[in-house]
């Protein structure tokens, strides 16, 4: 089958990313013998006029979408992707010579609607959660002829009025406990242009979170259960970008990297046992984290951490579902200290049960445990299906489940006017602090120049600098 792969995310902010997901999908389905073109909207004008061009010259017999994000995930500073979205899809449509030709819809931004995101994006199928082995089976029955009913995660149209059938994703049609996907073909998008413009290149060693916090998707989008890669597949994907495509500096993408430990440990160690010279950052929670794993992650070339903090007020981690104590969020951050590990805290304010006394707290305790920079959201956006949209919905946040086609933010009652305005006069005289939702930090032309220059480290580092911690809200 000639199927024509469009990875439709265009967000560049804090910088662009590979699309890491829509190169496992289309590398599955070419190695089982499918001719894959792709397209990648990250580096095309809007509207890519010259995609449909494309399409028209050169009709495919099945096209698919990837949709990254729904949003960017920031209050009150939102933006909604869903229109664009619609734009392109109705672009495509009027560009296709048939109108049978099937429009395949995936991603993580679908996966987490994908009953009404069929519908109002007008796909034909989609796949629900990972589809390294579900999309090709896909693309078999649709040239073979035969039946899709069994694929799971698929997603198909019923009939009008009749809601779409969502069969169960892969990973709980087949559990295991280890992520058999192996490394995708990275010159299915351009590396190099990512890496130059984004700084890093990405890596996954697992899937799924056990974890429980109330408002994350990772356990609906990968499983409730970690599935790992081996210590050595992980690094020589690592090695193979350093000697084939000169990349030494890498972002690890896992919900969490430091867990389980004895897995992070042993990536760690491999790498320093093949003396590779990489520097690497990744996402951490301090709960099971100990001093001696840093350590060889430091030694691994690791050179600096996202801290999965949330709040560092006891009633508050509790209305997230943190696993963690404030002590051992302060033990933590000594540690990092100690070994002279840049941290970057990531914050989140307006869950359930917060007040303005347990944001003045977590501002002081996170403050004083000397941060190299911290990201702070004011609200939580509300994801379908997990314990917080649960509440949201018992409070009359969402009356029904197409209201989850516009963003929907979590903050609790009384916090709407006071939170933003608390948060921005702790975080302009310090510089440090970053507020997605409430103000833009950098402007993209600045941001294209660090990176121009060869910068390779997640922004947030040049927040140690005096001359960047000055500029961040200058212009106000």
């Amino acid at each position: 089958m000639d199927l024509f792969l469009i990875s439709a995310n265009r967000e560049t902010f804090p910088d662009p990313v590979y699309p890491l997901g829509a190169a496992y999908v289309a590398d599955a389905a070419r190695r089982l013998g499918h001719h894959v073109r792709t397209w990648d909207l990250m580096w095309e004008k809007d509207p890519p006029l010259a995609l449909f061009e494309d399409i028209r010259r050169h009709p495919p017999d099945a096209i698919a979408l990837s949709f990254r994000n729904l949003d960017n995930a920031a209050w009150p500073l939102t933006r909604n992707y869903l229109p664009s979205y619609r734009l392109l899809v109705q672009n495509l449509r009027r560009a296709l010579s048939s109108p049978e030709i099937p429009l395949i819809l995936g991603g993580s931004a679908f996966s987490l609607l994908p009953d009404l995101l069929l519908e109002e994006l007008d796909g034909d199928y989609g796949i629900s959660g990972e589809g390294e082995r579900s999309f090709p089976l896909l693309l078999d029955a649709l040239e073979q002829g035969g039946s899709v009913d069994g694929i799971p995660g698929l997603v198909q149209k019923k009939g009008s009025g009749i809601p779409p059938l969502i069969n169960p994703p892969h990973f709980r049609s087949y559990p295991s406990d280890r992520m058999k996907a192996g490394p995708p073909d990275r010159s299915l998008f351009d590396l190099s242009r990512y890496a130059r413009a984004g700084g890093m290149a990405n890596i996954q060693t697992k899937r799924g979170c056990p974890f429980h916090c109330k408002y994350c998707t990772y356990p609906l989008l990968e499983g409730d259960t970690f599935r790992l890669r081996e210590a050595e597949d992980v690094v020589d994907e690592i090695e193979s970008l350093v000697t084939k495509d000169r990349i030494r500096s890498f972002f690890i993408v896992d919900s969490i990297f430091n867990a389980p430990p004895d897995h992070a440990h042993r990536i760690s160690e491999e790498i320093v046992r093949r003396k590779l010279k990489i520097r690497w950052s990744c996402y951490v929670t301090p709960a099971g984290l100990t001093r001696d794993l840093l350590e060889v992650m430091k030694r691994a070339g690791c050179d600096g951490i996202e801290l999965g903090t949330d709040s560092a007020e006891q009633g508050a981690m509790i209305g997230l579902g943190k696993s963690f104590s404030v002590s051992h969020l302060k033990e933590t951050t000594r540690w990092c200290n100690a070994l002279s590990l840049p941290v970057c805290h990531t914050l989140l304010f307006g869950g359930p049960g917060e007040t303005l006394q347990s944001v003045r707290e977590t501002l002081k305790t996170v403050e004083d445990t000397g941060p190299t920079a911290v990201v702070a959201m004011a609200g939580i956006r509300v994801y379908p299906d997990t314990p917080l949209a649960a509440l949201a919905e018992s409070r009359g946040l969402v009356k029904n489940r197409r209201d989850y086609l516009d963003p929907v933010f979590y903050i609790e009652p009384g916090l709407e006017e006071e939170l933003p305005k608390t948060l921005l006069s702790f975080a302009i005289p310090r510089g440090n602090w970053i507020l997605p939702g409430i103000s833009i930090p950098c402007k993209p032309i600045t941001q294209k120049l660090i990176r121009r220059v060869g910068y390779k480290k997640p922004l947030w580092h040049l927040l140690r600098h005096a001359p960047f911690k000055d500029r961040v809200y200058r212009d106000r």
